[in-house]
């Protein structure tokens, strides 16, 4: 159920082409939304790590703890489990016309499953209200001071070591979807992964990253977010190779050899909320694609095999073979043109690797 990425759970910022620029942003619907989910006593939007902001926000408030607005959030909570990325992922499902509060327009929908039984209506309503009555466009303008700070640390501290141009050049293309970094400055360290897509676009993809500050209200983002940026920027490149509508073919010739793997995986998986086969070949390729970003941007050897090792901790034993085969489509990139027309190897490879998987388990029985 929970899609919620903890501490170091980063996405990029609409990188729609090559070497865009990637700058997160500061969303008032993301603001809205946690600063309901405080007020409600919502234990992930109750961290107190955003210093002069957090004190601001309480102040600012506090008269508000019994709005009909946040009691129903506590009804929400309570009667369907809107929480973590649920709560997040209205929010970007929110769009402020004028100052009134209503819902997108979508292609196919993304809001999170647990809203599907709310009355949506009822809840715009209160929240519509609260947006008025305690004047909220006032609150977010008057703290643009602090949500500059943090974008401005981001980007000094993370996106500056960011090689976007390395994208394109692997893949040969551009990304397939669109990824934007928010800064959630409610949400201490909880991050959260949701998505959305208007009608006649790209999916949207969101990372709602948490904020939070040292003792002098300095914003304490480093260089440890990078792994994850690298991560996550490769989603947009990987993803739509197994969306079924675009590549039945490959789903078809995939599926059964995935399926034994994702079986034989399917405790350690499940744990790290990779609910499917295609979930798991996806994550593979990403990670084997950041342990080539690394090499090719001449990472560290010892940050390198640490994050080799951490993949086979986590079950992806087939990590050493599958980096091996996409060091060879680099090599040989221009044969092959781009990474669609080199697929096909990647299915070869789980379904050998199925194979001999069943081979070996034939053996000890």
């Amino acid at each position: 159920m929970k899609k919620i990425i903890f501490v170091f759970a980063l996405f990029i910022a609409c990188l729609c082409a090559k070497a865009q620029s990637i700058i997160p942003q500061v969303n008032e619907n993301v603001e809205l939304m946690s600063i309901l989910s405080r007020m409600a006593g919502f234990p992930e939007y109750s961290m107190d790590m955003a210093g002069r902001y957090i004190k601001d926000m309480d102040s600012y408030f506090k008269d508000n703890t019994e709005h009909p607005a946040v009691l129903y959030m506590k009804e929400l909570r309570n009667n369907y489990g809107i929480s973590y990325d649920a709560v997040m992922s209205m929010a970007v499902h929110l769009k402020n016309q004028d100052g009134i509060l209503s819902l997108i327009e979508e292609n196919s929908p993304k809001l999170d499953d647990r809203w599907t039984d709310v009355d949506k209506d009822k809840f715009l309503s209160y929240l519509n209200n609260f947006y008025k009555d305690t004047k909220f466009n006032e609150f977010f303008k008057t703290h643009n001071d602090i949500y500059e700070k943090g974008i401005k640390s981001f980007q000094e501290n993370v996106t500056s070591s960011f090689d976007a141009d390395w994208y394109s050049n692997f893949y040969g293309s551009e990304p397939q979807e669109n990824y934007t970094i928010i800064i959630g400055f409610c949400n201490g360290g909880g991050n959260y992964g949701v998505e959305r897509q208007l009608k006649g676009q790209k999916k949207d993809v969101y990372a709602i990253v948490g904020y939070f500050v040292n003792e002098e209200d300095i914003p304490m983002y480093n260089n440890r977010f990078l792994p994850t940026l690298i991560h996550e920027f490769n989603h947009s490149f990987i993803n739509h190779y197994l969306d079924e509508s675009k590549y039945p073919d490959h789903v078809k010739q995939l599926e059964e050899a995935a399926n034994v793997l994702y079986l034989n995986s399917q405790v350690s998986m499940s744990q790290q909320a990779y609910g499917s086969w295609q979930t798991m070949i996806n994550e593979s390729l990403v990670r084997a694609a950041v342990i080539c970003y690394m090499l090719d941007n001449e990472f560290k050897t010892e940050e390198i095999r640490n994050v080799f090792l951490e993949q086979i901790q986590r079950n992806f034993r087939w990590m050493p073979e599958l980096v091996t085969l996409l060091r060879k489509y680099e090599k040989k990139q221009s044969k092959y043109g781009n990474f669609e027309n080199f697929y096909p190897n990647v299915i070869d490879f789980f379904n050998e690797y199925a194979q001999k998987e069943n081979e070996r388990f034939d053996v000890l029985k």
